[in-house]
């Protein structure tokens, strides 16, 4: 048993089981929920192979059909019903479709268009059709419209050549649009949720107890370094598996549209909450606050962190800590981090990049954290750091109240493309 503060005895060791049972069903649950969403949208695109060739045409068919929809939109199913009706009537057609919710194939419609001489901002939009050297878009694709194009003489000439330099400027061009934007939001919206109050309060706390526990400087350093490691370490685990269970859920287009909703309207009531908040705290009521880590789990992780101090191996139990205390604090930086990972889903451009914006989120997350150690050892007071905390909580709330409106406006815009009410 480990003696905490006034000789009380700390609750750490009967706790820290459930600490931990808790660590890892944040980590495995989001892994098992992705595997169970995975086993049945890969029952529906198992046709992995058809929906990610590179566009060549079978030259014994009279006339092919290339098909790009997304298993989320409505109008694509409607498009896709007036194409097979197309094949019924006309057994000549063959049809490949490409579901855009593959980054393969969202470069593969991209260079079709480059190949049929479509506008670029079209290569962002479906569904789409190409009939030979034709190009149909959304309220275009009737059955009406491409029986007219089936039966015309205009398409026994070459099909496309969508060939390795359309891939490539396809390729290039989803690669950069909108990638410094998205750069820009993402360590932003990491840097504003490091520093929440709910984090940086936590973070004072631990800085504050080594100097009571009479540690130097350098120990304080490294002390508060791993502490960062063990936190930005069980972010980007649970990240990793939040960001699967998105990606397997565009399979499913009930779900991702739930999820797309729900994530929006989360974003607007916790903004409303954060305004809410901020007003109270600038009429000199802070403890009226909504948005805050509860009083439980504030002791437990100030028993995690005591413990930690009084451990022989400070830099590991502050690693283990870290992590505990990246786990008690989800519920209040997580209103921030889930809307986030929606927005990096839906704005990479190919398979790696959400990866590599999570990893930007987390570093930027962990930024003010490394600062507060870093000012530390050069000296300066945790009554300093907690005073500084104080002083600008309210406009921290204000900027996570911007970040969340912001999500929130581009998750909704999102979520009516999904209808096809916006293109």
């Amino acid at each position: 048993m480990v003696t905490g503060e006034g000789g009380r005895h700390s609750s750490w060791p009967r706790e820290s089981g459930v600490v931990l049972l808790a660590v890892a069903l944040a980590l495995l649950v989001p892994a098992i929920g992705a595997w169970m969403i995975s086993a049945r949208s890969g029952a529906t695109h198992g046709n992995g192979a058809a929906l990610e060739q590179r566009g060549r045409i079978d030259s014994s068919v009279r006339v092919q059909v290339h098909l790009f929809y997304s298993s989320a939109c409505p109008s694509c199913e409607i498009a896709r019903l007036q194409v097979a009706r197309l094949v019924a009537l006309r057994p000549q057609v063959s049809v490949v479709e490409h579901d855009v919710v593959f980054p393969a194939n969202q470069v593969l419609l991209r260079a079709f268009c480059y190949a049929a001489g479509v506008p670029a901002d079209s290569g962002r939009t479906v569904p789409a059709v190409f009939l030979g050297q034709r190009y149909l878009a959304s309220r275009d694709i009737t059955l009406e419209h491409l029986l007219r194009l089936v039966d015309g003489r205009d398409l026994q000439g070459a099909p496309l050549d969508v060939g390795d330099d359309e891939i490539g400027a396809a390729e290039g061009a989803l690669r950069r649009e909108g990638s410094m934007l998205t750069v820009a939001i993402v360590a932003a919206a990491g840097f504003i949720d490091g520093i929440n109050p709910c984090a940086f309060a936590i973070l004072v706390f631990l800085v504050s107890y080594l100097t009571f526990a009479g540690k130097n400087r350098f120990q304080i350093l490294t002390t508060g370094v791993s502490f960062a490691g063990g936190v930005f370490a069980t972010y980007v685990a649970a990240g990793f598996g939040l960001l699967r269970v998105m990606h397997a859920s565009r399979g499913m287009p009930f779900v991702h549209r739930a999820v797309y909703l729900a994530a929006a309207v989360m974003c607007f009531a916790l903004a409303a909450a954060t305004m809410y908040d901020l007003l109270q705290m600038r009429s000199g009521s802070p403890s009226n606050v909504k948005l805050r880590l509860p009083p439980r789990f504030t002791k437990l992780a100030h028993a995690a962190i005591r413990h930690a101090v009084s451990s022989p191996r400070l830099a590991w139990a502050a690693m283990l800590t870290g992590a505990v205390v990246a786990t008690t604090e989800f519920v209040c930086t997580g209103q921030v981090y889930l809307p986030t990972i929606a927005y990096m889903v839906q704005a990479g451009a190919d398979s790696g990049r959400p990866a590599a914006m999570l990893i930007l989120y987390n570093l930027a997350f962990i930024m003010p954290m490394l600062c507060v150690v870093t000012l530390a050892y050069l000296g300066t007071t945790s009554g300093r750091l907690a005073a500084f905390t104080r002083r600008h909580a309210a406009t921290v709330k204000a900027a996570i109240a911007l970040v969340l409106v912001c999500l929130g406006s581009y998750l909704s815009l999102e979520f009516l493309r999904m209808l096809g009410l916006v293109t």
